[in-house]
């Protein structure tokens, strides 16, 4: 409602939305998994801003795509998080690339066409998060990297 509120006031169209997301901060992509189910992960937290963004061809721009919490830290290479370390590291292992490839392909698999905003300045590290647009995830890896993370499915 906050867009339909800033489109009633302003003549620009708006066709970006900065939102966090990451394999750790998953609540928008949470809620349309558990639709209709009686969990906290059910609940729209949100408006529904995915969908929303979605229908109203907002590119969506992860920022953050690294952290876990809010700003709390990164989960890749960090002992909170073994099974999601693990599970990373392997697809990336066998797809030749930085863990921080497939932190990136796995928000760039999402349907919605999102824009990470991956907040580096190191040439290196942004080299080897760009190879993430080279590889694709399948659907299969895609979910395991999301159990891998504590997620549960219905």
């Amino acid at each position: 409602m906050q867009i339909e509120l800033l489109t009633r006031f302003v003549e620009q169209k708006i066709i970006f939305n900065q939102l966090q997301l990451s394999i750790t901060n998953t609540g928008m992509i949470d809620a349309g998994i558990n639709v209709n189910m009686e969990i906290d992960p059910s609940i729209n937290r949100d408006g529904s801003i995915l969908d929303y963004c979605r229908l109203k061809d907002i590119t969506i721009q992860p920022w953050s795509p690294f952290q876990f919490g809010f700003f709390e830290g990164v989960f890749l290479d960090n002992e909170k998080f073994p099974e999601l370390n693990q599970k990373i590291n392997a697809i990336a292992a066998a797809k030749g690339v930085a863990n921080t490839a497939i932190a990136i392909a796995w928000i760039l698999r999402h349907p919605a066409r999102m824009q990470p905003i991956v907040g580096t300045t190191n040439p290196d590290r942004l080299k080897a998060m760009c190879r993430a647009s080279d590889i694709s995830l399948t659907r299969q890896e895609w979910y395991e990297i999301y159990l891998a993370a504590g997620n549960k499915l219905p």
